[in-house]
């Protein structure tokens, strides 16, 4: 059997600060592709360029803010001096540079959509709204859409974008990685009390990911006495008026923003929990739930976006209604009491996920879709 040629050289373009799950998926692509066909271009100061530079990654700087005006004009001439053929955009700032770059040189254009910017902000967003018009309007030279999950592939069917020009390629994660042995990180780090249940939720604190409705779960849960405390890793423009939030609640030392913590030390603050909690409005196909699976962590998720995709409700999770705290909190109470039945809970999702998740899968897939944009885009010139 001939082997698949290498893809076509890819630069893939995130110019994104905070780190995010799409910041995962980037990294695991850039680790297991094969040496000199993929590289990311990324900002300064930006969360994922740092990660990729100390995992010795093959990284471009392209300027040191998303505004910097200079980064179209570097962006050209790196893939012109670099023979770069595809560009792979990963945010809409990323993609906007990435149309224009690909219309002033041979590269065809990726677009990997993480997330439906109109649910992702919400539907009466005006960002939402504008970055979606962004997004659709950057089309003119597009080569291929890769969505995340069947829901954002539906919303670009609505949108005009033809099925043919879709590629669905669902976010994946290392399941054959031994977890950490360190299972008392979480309550040794931040001082919980060693009787607790621990509920850990891991991602960037902004409204989409719904921690404001996660700390009014957790008021409820201390009002009916019940001893759970949480700790929130991440970093985010609602940090302020959560800190406020849980102050108010009387949550302080009961609900903790960790802040930002590395990859390594996520493995064992999952591995030390008892719950792991996604009360986001909207998702993709979260990467955290994937990763909290993998180690065979009871998860309580929302209903929403991209999450039944990936875990089926009782079966390899407990899911709730988005923005319904009394629902989170009677979630959290279950989990924290019936744990025979979050035991059963992370062993299902821990197998779902080494049989349906794989980045193996994930990397052939991606590495195919680039052929396809790539052999789409020779045929169109």
């Amino acid at each position: 059997m001939t082997p698949e040629p290498n893809p076509p050289k890819t630069l893939i373009v995130d110019l994104s600060n905070l780190y995010g799950g799409s910041s995962s998926r980037v990294l695991s692509l850039l680790t297991r592709f094969p040496a000199g066909t993929a590289a990311l271009a990324g900002l300064e100061r930006g969360a994922v360029t740092r990660e990729a530079l100390r995992l010795g990654l093959p990284v471009h700087v392209l300027g040191s803010r998303k505004t910097d005006p200079r980064i179209l004009g570097r962006l050209v001439r790196l893939i012109r001096a670099e023979g770069y053929q595809i560009l792979d955009s990963q945010n809409i700032q990323s993609k906007v540079f990435a149309s224009l770059a690909a219309s002033l040189t041979r590269a065809a254009l990726v677009s990997t959509l993480n997330s439906w910017y109109a649910n992702e902000h919400g539907k009466a967003s005006l960002k939402g709204k504008i970055y979606t018009a962004v997004e659709l309007a950057t089309n003119w030279n597009l080569s291929l859409y890769i969505a995340v999950s069947e829901r954002d592939r539906q919303n670009l069917l609505r949108a005009g974008i033809r099925a043919d020009d879709i590629a669905l390629i669902y976010n994946a994660v290392d399941a054959a990685q031994p977890p950490p042995a360190d299972h008392g990180f979480l309550r040794r780090e931040f001082n919980l009390p060693a009787d607790s249940t621990v509920c850990l939720a891991v991602g960037r604190l902004v409204r989409v990911k719904g921690y404001d409705v996660l700390v009014e779960a957790m008021k409820q849960v201390s009002d009916q006495k019940r001893n759970i405390t949480c700790v929130i890793v991440g970093e985010g423009e609602a940090r302020e008026e959560l800190t406020r939030q849980i102050h108010e609640a009387g949550l302080d030392g009961r609900v903790i923003l960790a802040g930002y913590l590395p990859r390594e030390t996520i493995a064992s603050a999952l591995a030390s929990c008892d719950v792991f909690a996604m009360p986001s409005r909207y998702e993709g196909t979260p990467i955290a739930v994937l990763e909290a699976a993998a180690m065979a962590c009871p998860i309580l998720a929302s209903d929403a976006g991209g999450i039944p995709e990936l875990v089926a409700n009782e079966e390899h999770a407990l899911l709730v209604q988005p923005e319904d705290p009394s629902a989170l909190a009677q979630g959290l109470i279950r989990l924290g009491a019936d744990r025979a039945f979050a035991r059963r809970l992370g062993e299902n999702a821990q197998r779902r996920v080494r049989e349906k998740f794989s980045l193996e899968a994930q990397v052939a897939a991606t590495m195919d879709a680039y052929r396809k944009a790539w052999a789409k885009f020779n045929r169109e010139r």
